[in-house]
């Protein structure tokens, strides 16, 4: 059953799910507020002055209240660095209590990491949530809060496209747009499923949009497996020339860390990160409808299209593939 939304609040608005998610709702009828901590920011990433800015500390628990009052919908598409990765559940209490006390629904952006382990494939709702890294269990306690409060919680593929800063996919693809050679984590023949962002945040709009959505997890798909060598080749017809690949086997990421803080801050999902992964949506097309994803044949190009003409994004963090 569809739903009438007329303003969301999205926290956490300045990184990529947050700016593809409002330009979806808004063509959706839903007018939005991006809530983000730095007021340069929200200026910078929200010019149209369609999107109301206001800026609040998502620790803060009065600012948050404040800035999502009025709204219907509360979105959390919160990603923090790896050395606050356990605030995800403090901000998580945080915007779940203040769309409560507004009377909004609930609608958390969040990612695969809950699943690690990964036991079986194609990974679905079904999956066991337990065990894991320290970033597992920081994300799965976030999400077991909004689903506590009646949220619908979307598991997110990593994803890359446009104003996407650092993610596995989106990494490489900046080294071919700068014409350097990618340097792909894991084995080059090792198939991971990662998510176009325009594609994801479409599906997350139409997922507000229904009252069934509320109060379940959600499992997103990516546009199929893909590996290093598949990349390297989209990447070398779209710049027509070459693109190199250098893989990097467990034992050398684990080298590398001792002079690289973003590897380091990547030591405790390296091993997840070195399996195959592939995604299972049915219970959303179920709901939705078929669900439309970009080929990499389009999604790649345009990524590096964007790059090339310094749209890469910014204000993500090292490892967490929600930011």
């Amino acid at each position: 059953m569809n739903i009438a939304l007329s303003r969301a609040a999205i926290v956490g608005a300045t990184g990529p799910t947050g700016r593809h998610l409002a330009r979806e709702l808004q063509q959706r009828g839903v007018a939005v507020r991006a809530v983000s901590r730095a007021t340069a920011n929200l200026d910078r990433c929200f010019p149209d002055p369609a999107v109301e800015c206001v800026a609040a500390d998502a620790l803060d628990a009065a600012a948050v209240a404040r800035a999502v009052a009025g709204c219907d919908l509360v979105v959390d598409c919160i990603g923090l660095p790896p050395d606050r990765m356990a605030d995800h559940a403090a901000t998580a209490r945080i915007v779940a209590a203040a769309a409560q006390e507004t009377g909004a629904r609930l609608l958390q952006v969040s990612s695969w990491w809950g699943f690690m382990p990964v036991r079986r494939l194609p990974l679905n709702e079904s999956h066991p949530r337990a065990g894991g890294n320290t970033y597992a269990r920081a994300r799965r306690a976030a999400e077991d809060v909004m689903l506590a409060a009646g949220a619908a919680v979307i598991h997110l593929p990593d994803f890359f496209g446009p104003h996407v800063h650092t993610s596995t996919l989106q990494m490489p693809l900046r080294e071919a747009a700068a014409g350097k050679t990618m340097n792909w984590i894991g084995a080059a023949d090792t198939e991971r499923e990662y998510a176009f962002v325009p594609d994801a945040m479409a599906m997350a709009a139409d997922l507000a949009l229904r009252a069934e959505a509320y109060g379940r997890s959600w499992v997103f798909p990516g546009s199929g497996p893909l590996d290093a060598r598949r990349a390297a080749e989209i990447a070398s017809a779209h710049l027509d020339r070459r693109v190199k690949v250098r893989t990097a086997p467990r034992w050398l990421l684990r080298a590398l860390g001792l002079v690289s803080a973003d590897l380091r801050a990547f030591a405790p999902v390296l091993d997840d990160y070195l399996q195959p992964i592939r995604y299972d949506a049915g219970r959303l097309a179920e709901l939705l409808g078929p669900l439309r994803t970009t080929p990499y044949a389009e999604a790649i190009p345009a990524t590096l299209g964007g790059l090339q003409a310094g749209r890469g994004g910014q204000n993500a963090t090292a490892t967490d593939p929600t930011a």
